[in-house]
């Protein structure tokens, strides 16, 4: 699951401030949540843990793109959802290139993508005790 946050345009704060809160939010999780969250990359340590990618946090990052398939068995696809679709044994082979064009047309979830915006130099002065 990728999570998207919009971030309000800052001048004085770049791509590297972006990534450097991210990495830092994200070590921050996995040394206060062992058991739940990790940074490391390597498959082989994520057993029933959660990978936290602050890595596509940068001008040269790829990631997946909102609505494509992904080449797996059964051909899944990237699908944005609401938060209130998030939930425990969420499937995500619900979502296939045959299931997503009806699905289309009754998702709300980017619809109040923009009204999320927040200013990243609000979350980092949060992230390291400021106000």
């Amino acid at each position: 699951m990728h999570v998207v946050v919009p971030l309000i345009e800052d001048a004085t704060l770049g791509w590297d401030q972006a990534k450097l809160f991210a990495q830092t939010l994200a070590s921050q999780l996995a040394h206060d949540f062992p058991d739940r969250f990790l940074v490391s990359m390597a498959k082989k340590k994520r057993s029933g843990r959660i990978f936290i990618d602050y890595l596509r946090n940068e001008t040269t990052a790829t990631a997946i793109a909102p609505f494509s398939p992904r080449a797996r068995t059964g051909a899944p696809v990237s699908m944005p959802l609401a938060w209130s679709q998030v939930r425990h044994g969420l499937d995500p082979m619900r979502f296939t290139l045959l299931t997503v064009p009806h699905l289309l047309s009754r998702s709300t979830a980017w619809a109040e993508y923009e009204t999320g915006a927040r200013p990243l130099r609000d979350a980092i002065a949060k992230l390291v005790g400021g106000t």
